[in-house]
């Protein structure tokens, strides 16, 4: 028996969500699974219409899996406009967000121009999703498809040169990242973190290491990030564990248990290189220190790390046995 094979027909997006705020907001946060697909991303809803203060609320606030870096989702049913360009921008600074997402029915070349430029700046990471609705047979579908996103610079490719801050942080970063990769810490591919953070990769769910440079105070920081549903069960784990852990640290580490995520964090000296950014062989030193802090994290988190996992897996084990 054959299957019946029905056309794509065109549906205005008015006619499946009559109303912006109250229909479309409310069913993209249910569906950020399909929004994700398209671009690459393991999204997590946080909240819908998220006050930002006096910046105004966001439509959608979602943090990255994989990273838990927050993004910012401004949607709308017509065509790219001025106004949700400006309020995406300013929604970005206003949630400290890396990640900016902007889905609406069609982009106009002005407005993508403006979006790819803010990527070539290599601060944030901003995408551009259509959303198209088709009649299949009685079917309503959805189809996201992705129109801007950032550059992804290819393995042992140099990127372009820029003239900013964002550049100089890259040029700090890259010979970092190379040296970590070598030594089993790959950097976060696409949506991890940019600028003067970096994020690098742990082998574990929900736990990545991430970095931060603060050049007012000539510091660089060297992060465990915890996140998921976890995340305070397993800080947990590796609190009762705190003198092991700082003994093979041999350096002050701070301890930190938040509602969305938790950290153990540990910061160099001040360093007048940081503070006033060059020349490079002092700069080197600061990589060396951010190296060396880096590793012994990882050497010191790591076995305690693989102890709470496997009890994880034994408990799940269990779970399901007894379910059965």
């Amino acid at each position: 028996m054959s299957a019946t094979i029905h056309s794509l027909r065109p549906v205005s997006l008015r006619d499946v969500w009559r109303h912006e705020a109250h229909d479309f907001t409310p069913w993209l946060a249910k569906h950020l699974d399909r929004l994700g697909d398209a671009l690459g991303l393991e999204l997590e809803l946080v909240g819908t219409e998220v006050s930002l203060g006096q910046v105004g609320k966001v439509d959608i606030l979602a943090r990255q899996a994989e990273t838990g870096a927050k993004v910012v989702i401004e949607n709308q049913l017509g065509d790219s406009d001025g106004s949700h360009c400006l309020r995406l921008l300013g929604y970005a600074a206003g949630a400290e967000a890396y990640i900016l997402v902007w889905v609406a029915r069609h982009f106009t070349d002005y407005h993508r121009t403006i979006l790819d430029w803010v990527n070539e700046a290599d601060t944030i990471d901003v995408y551009a999703v259509t959303v198209q609705a088709y009649r299949v047979g009685d079917v309503i579908a959805a189809d996201f498809r992705t129109v801007v996103e950032p550059a992804q610079t290819p393995p042992g490719v140099s990127p372009p040169a820029k003239r900013n801050w964002s550049s100089r942080y890259g040029d700090f970063y890259r010979p970092l990242a190379a040296r970590l990769r070598r030594s089993g810490m790959p950097p976060v591919g696409k949506g991890g973190w940019r600028g003067r953070y970096r994020s690098f990769q742990t082998g574990y769910p929900d736990a990545i290491y991430t970095t931060a440079l603060d050049r007012e105070e000539g510091k660089a920081h060297a992060n465990l990030l915890l996140t998921g549903a976890d995340h305070q069960r397993t800080y947990d784990a590796l609190r009762r564990c705190r003198a092991d852990i700082e003994a093979k640290l041999d350096h002050p580490a701070t301890w930190h248990q938040g509602d969305h995520n938790s950290r153990i964090k540990l910061e160099t000296e001040g360093f007048d290189a940081l503070r006033d950014w060059g020349p490079e062989e002092a700069l080197e030193t600061v990589r060396e220190r951010l190296e060396t802090l880096l590793l012994r994290l990882r050497a010191a988190v790591e076995p305690h790390l693989d102890d709470v996992i496997a009890t994880d897996a034994v408990d799940g084990q269990e779970a399901t046995h007894h379910a059965e």
